[in-house]
């Protein structure tokens, strides 16, 4: 009786254990809480006022190129992470620093300084402050513009104290910079073989100028637009400021590189002594939207007392958004993603286009950090 009752037992136990086993795993324990993404926010004051100069621009999304003074009070372009806060030093800059710009690709930074009278050195570094070019150019005054469809070249124009100019192309592969036949000073590549430039007459006064392109291998020349004020090559699209009629209003024209137009808005531009001023703007190229001033009347740059709006143009759709109203007109750049723009004299400010709001990244002295 006793090994029966032992062994009904041992049966029991063996069915109660199987039937564990066999429960589905969820009914056993209860899953962890998933944590809650944490929202990324950027820090007001993250500058301090004795030592910040300027932001030149955005390396990525999260990553700001700023020139800074050290502790031996001597700049140098640092890399500050907007989340994290991180402030590192890649490439101690002259004192004689004019001012640098990034490529398009934010792999390299353009360096304009000026050691002597009358001369420019040119130096282009990696973001690990490696020195990829550099060379010394006669010089009074300086421009350059980046080729959107090459990484490694670009056009830089010089000019003399009379103004004569002599525009450079720039091989950065080869490393070697060479003098090309250019009509005007103001150049712009349109391809990896073509550059663009407004041709102006020089026995008229005029505001405007037909937009041409010419292949600087065979030197065939194109006209792109019949008559614009202002112009600038994007990766995917031109943008054209063409007047309607002689004192405005203005049309902000895209066009493709096939010539067909995207879409278009009006918009009045403020008159200065010889020309019309187009206010700052800049091109969000990953969503393909423009982001720009307007000012909200007509009149003389001069003489203007009214405000400027911010404003969005959605190139593929046509559709324009207000961002902000009654702003100071002042420089700004986007982060390539969209989110924000660095804004300001120095680009001391940061617009979240989210929700329009504006902090201050720079620290005023007796201010707590």
């Amino acid at each position: 009786m006793k090994q029966k009752k032992v062994s009904v037992l041992l049966f029991l136990l063996l069915s109660i254990l199987l039937l564990s086993a066999c429960q589905p795993e969820e009914t056993q324990t209860s899953p962890p809480e998933k944590e809650k993404p944490k929202t990324k926010e950027i820090s007001a004051g993250t500058f301090s006022s004795d030592r910040f100069v300027e932001n030149i621009g955005w390396l990525s999304d999260t990553e700001i190129l700023s020139v800074q003074l050290g502790e031996d009070g001597k700049p140098s372009f640092y890399i500050y992470h907007l989340y994290d806060g991180t402030n590192t030093k890649i490439y101690e800059i002259p004192s004689s620093f004019v001012g640098a710009s990034i490529s398009p690709d934010k792999e390299k930074i353009l360096i304009h300084s000026a050691p002597v009278t009358y001369s420019a050195k040119v130096t282009i570094i990696d973001r690990k402050g490696q020195e990829l070019f550099q060379e010394d150019v006669p010089s009074y005054e300086l421009t350059h513009s980046w080729n959107p469809f090459n990484e490694n070249a670009l056009l830089i124009t010089s000019f003399s104290e009379d103004w004569s100019f002599q525009v450079y192309s720039i091989d950065l592969k080869k490393a070697v910079m060479d003098p090309i036949d250019a009509e005007q000073p103001f150049v712009q590549w349109k391809s990896e073989s073509s550059i663009l430039f407004q041709d102006w007459n020089a026995e008229e006064i005029s505001v405007s100028a037909p937009l041409m392109s010419r292949n600087v291998f065979n030197g065939e020349k194109d006209m792109i637009v019949e008559s614009t004020i202002h112009f600038k090559q994007f990766t995917n699209s031109l943008l054209s400021v063409t007047p309607l009629e002689e004192d405005g209003p203005f049309t902000y024209r895209f066009i493709t590189s096939s010539g067909e137009i995207q879409s278009e808005f009006t918009a009045d531009l403020l008159s200065r002594y010889s020309d019309w001023f187009v206010p700052y703007y800049d091109m969000i190229e990953e969503k393909g939207r423009l982001i720009t001033f307007t000012a909200t009347e007509p009149g003389s740059f001069d003489m203007y007392t009214g405000t400027f709006s911010l404003k969005e143009w959605e190139i593929s759709s046509g559709n324009e958004i207000l961002l902000v109203e009654d702003l100071p007109l002042e420089p700004i750049q986007c982060s390539p993603n969209g989110e924000y723009c660095l804004y300001g004299n120095q680009l001391e400010k940061v617009i979240d286009l989210t929700d329009s709001t504006i902090i201050q990244l720079l620290t005023e002295e007796g201010e707590d950090m």
